[in-house]
């Protein structure tokens, strides 16, 4: 064999080496391309996951609220003169009776607690408005991680009379006219909080005294 012919053979195979070099180079650069895709793709859709489930939790959290303040029992408080609604509310506490929740009926009224313990967790605290010392308060976590509650009560006031929200509402001769409902989380938590305003379908009536059992009013 010739010199040419050698050194044209050694050229091939050297070409072949490198071109094999540069293939394994492209198709590792492919596989880590595919990896880092994955490894986003994952984390993006935790990401979505987190925000559904921070989404469902606030949705269930205010949906929970709204039954039990929308059917808020305006029983009369007949011992204070003039007199008044049994309902007092603050800024970060609400008591007030309602019904029980649809899957508890048919039961009497329940007494109901609205607040934010020190573990940051909204709490719904109930026990029943006929046998209070008998019966066991249940206390339903609303929501978790909860740095602030804020609840304003909108009705006019006396002396003025002028519609507007209220830091406090006690004592009064009808329940207010609405009811604001604001929750603020941790810093950094993504989950937000649109203002639930509930607005009470009962309005007092003094002449009604109140039977627990049934819900309405005695001999009538």
């Amino acid at each position: 064999m010739s010199r040419t012919a050698h050194a044209g053979k050694n050229a091939s195979a050297g070409y072949a080496v490198i071109e094999a070099l540069a293939s394994l180079v492209i198709i590792a650069m492919i596989g880590l391309m595919l990896f880092q895709g994955i490894g986003t793709g994952t984390r993006v859709w935790e990401r979505v996951d987190a925000r559904q489930a921070g989404r469902e939790s606030v949705d269930a959290a205010q949906s929970a609220l709204r039954d039990r303040l929308e059917e808020i029992y305006p029983a009369t408080l007949y011992e204070q003169i003039p007199p008044t609604v049994d309902f007092s509310g603050e800024a970060h506490h609400v008591v007030f009776i309602s019904s029980p929740p649809l899957a508890d009926r048919p039961a009497p009224v329940r007494r109901y607690g609205l607040l934010l313990d020190s573990a940051g967790q909204l709490i719904l605290t109930s026990v029943s408005d006929v046998a209070p010392r008998t019966d066991t308060v249940i206390n339903q976590v609303v929501l978790s991680g909860v740095r602030g509650l804020d609840v304003a009560y909108f009705g006019a006031v006396k002396p003025d009379l002028t519609p507007g929200w209220r830091a406090a509402w006690e004592s009064r001769g009808e329940l207010p006219d609405a009811i604001r409902v604001r929750v603020l989380f941790q810093p950094g938590d993504r989950r937000i909080w649109p203002d639930l305003i509930v607005h009470p379908r009962a309005t007092i009536d003094t002449g009604c005294s109140l039977e627990p059992t049934s819900h309405g009013c005695k001999g009538r």
